[in-house]
């Protein structure tokens, strides 16, 4: 029995904390069909987590298991590997009401063209459908009179098998007749000489690597009796190096979960690998405040108070959150998509009015002048007078 584990260079830390904090969702859901995107999330995390006080921030490094100095820079490297990558794309957007600004320092270290003015629902629907290439063609949040501020991430993923499927119908009425499916669902098969592809994880998992024609696989896991979330979790661990690999060649007759493997007479000298699965289509919406726990917060969720004083002057509180995912696996290829989303209104009550003060107001309703001043040597660089918008028309 030959062992080993994944010799490549392991993945970046951030890279590392994401997936750990996939498996720790997929630990919360169920045995149903979902799909999640803890790397559309971490990055949202990180981001808040980038703008919080010390309380709030010690929740939200638990959860992004890093520390928040770094978690700015290491938000936008998720949002980038995925944005530069051949076969997929990501997006980061922040909105504000008129009148909400944001702590330059925070902001300025933002890309381009992310920050924008929080304007209507169709306006956020406009950008999900386009940063995801019409996969999500909606925003997971409703906008509200209360929202001041909007975070969210967009990423998709597009690829073509490298080889194709073989797609028939399928017929689940005969084994069961009260759930055949959805009528478009088709059984999947082809067959390969790259026995590589399979292998067994921790002796306990069936891992088929489906290779994409850009930068992006599916790895298809198959367990025995275990939950989901322990079968998805050994693949996890093995994309960081961490879980053991025995070839599927060298399991002999022990084989794997849905792995048999012997040996045949055959004319070629190839060896053959078939595969088979069905096709797949899976959409699920996600609230993230159901837990909020896992995701650090707690504190930031409690509306009368507020814990992100490097995000903006006005205090502000997260009032929702939710993830919209897409995964679509058919004969040709492999496509997904998740917008994911927070919103956020007024944190706390503003404070009591303690003081009397002057209030003064200036209304330039007539003609005026004006001096445009080099500020050092006082300067008069431009005069001129303004009298065109008080004419009649």
């Amino acid at each position: 029995m030959i062992w080993g584990v994944n010799s490549k260079k392991g993945p970046s830390p951030a890279v590392n904390a994401a997936n750990t904090l996939t498996a720790r969702w997929c630990n919360l859901m169920g045995a149903e069909d979902y799909a999640l995107s803890g790397a559309g999330l971490w990055p949202l995390l990180a981001l808040l987590a980038s703008a919080a006080d010390d309380p709030a921030g010690a929740e939200l490094a638990a959860a992004l298991d890093r520390p928040t100095d770094a978690a700015q820079q290491e938000a936008l490297e998720i949002i980038d590997l995925l944005r530069g990558g051949k076969s997929t794309t990501a997006a980061l957007g922040i909105w504000t009401r008129k009148g909400v600004p944001l702590e330059q320092g925070w902001a300025a270290s933002l890309p381009e063209n992310v920050v924008g003015t929080l304007t209507d629902q169709a306006a956020l629907d406009r950008w999900a459908d386009e940063q995801t290439a019409g996969l999500i063609d909606t925003f997971p949040l409703k906008l509200t009179d209360a929202t001041l501020l909007v975070l969210a991430s967009a990423l998709a993923a597009r690829v073509r098998w490298r080889t194709p499927f073989d797609g028939c119908p399928r017929d689940r009425g005969a084994m069961w007749p009260d759930d055949p499916g959805p009528a478009d669902q088709q059984s999947l098969s082809r067959t390969t000489s790259d026995l590589s592809i399979a292998a067994v994880l921790d002796d306990a998992v069936t891992r088929v690597v489906v290779e994409g024609d850009g930068d992006v696989d599916v790895h298809l896991l198959l367990g025995d009796d275990q939950p989901p979330a322990e079968i998805l979790g050994v693949g996890l661990r093995e994309l960081s190096g961490q879980a053991q690999i025995r070839p599927a060649a060298d399991t002999g007759d022990r084989g794997g979960p849905g792995l048999t493997v012997e040996r045949l007479k055959s004319s070629d000298p190839e060896d053959i690998l078939d595969l088979s699965l069905p096709s797949f289509e899976i959409k699920t919406e996600h609230n993230l405040l159901d837990n909020s726990e896992l995701f650090g917060l707690g504190l930031l969720t409690d509306t009368t108070t507020s814990h992100l004083p490097r995000l903006s002057p006005i205090p502000l509180a997260i009032s929702a959150g939710a993830q919209e995912v897409l995964a679509r696996f058919f004969a040709e290829g492999f496509e997904a998509a998740a917008v994911t989303a927070f919103s956020l209104e007024v944190g706390c009550a503003f404070p009591d009015p303690r003081y009397e003060v002057t209030y003064a107001r200036v209304v330039f309703d007539r003609p005026f002048g004006f001096l445009a001043v080099h500020r050092p040597s006082r300067l008069a660089v431009v005069a001129g007078w303004v009298k065109s918008p008080f004419q009649p028309d």
